[in-house]
């Protein structure tokens, strides 16, 4: 089963036949890229007005983005790193698969592993906010009706994704 294009979420298939699988829609990478861009502007600003000669203002462009730049990774690692430990404090490391596998028999999650008896059916989710945006994901559910997992997507791979996820894990 070859999977459909999704504009943001990502599946491969790896040599071994296992499904890496990632909704790719709670990225950082946005964040890193527009902290690198700022660093660009912000060295060329300080580059052109540092007084001095050619070579003092290149070293001045030079210094502060480097500095910004260091900034940018900084911002990005610490916010994963610090979103990563929340979950992990709060017990929904478990249920939020941002990137998972599955060999036809098992979903790993991290360090989890979920049979794929264990899965009943797929469904379509989202969580609002009132001052920022919704959160969309494609909800796993086991025969009580328990979410057992769930993989963000945006909106439009929402769809998509569910009806892939189902297809996958062989239910309905």
């Amino acid at each position: 089963m070859s999977p459909p294009e999704f504009d943001s979420a990502t599946v491969e298939e790896m040599p071994n036949g296992v499904i890496r699988v990632r909704g790719n829609a709670r990225s950082f990478n946005e964040l890193l890229y527009v902290l690198m861009g700022f660093a660009a502007f912000l060295s060329i600003f300080f580059a052109i007005l540092q007084p001095g000669s050619v070579m003092t203002r290149i070293g001045a462009g030079v210094g502060v983005l480097a500095f910004f730049l260091a900034f940018a990774l900084f911002s990005r690692y610490f916010l994963s790193g610090l979103i990563r430990l929340v979950r992990s404090v709060t017990g929904y490391h478990r249920l939020w698969w941002d990137e998972f596998t599955f060999d036809g028999r098992t979903v790993r999650s991290g360090k989890y592993k979920i049979e794929v008896e264990d899965i009943s059916f797929v469904e379509s989710g989202i969580q609002k906010f009132t001052d920022s945006d919704s959160w969309h994901y494609a909800s796993i559910m086991n025969s009580n009706g328990i979410e057992i997992g769930r993989v963000m997507v945006v909106m439009r791979d929402k769809k998509q994704m569910v009806r892939y996820l189902s297809l996958l894990f062989g239910v309905s």
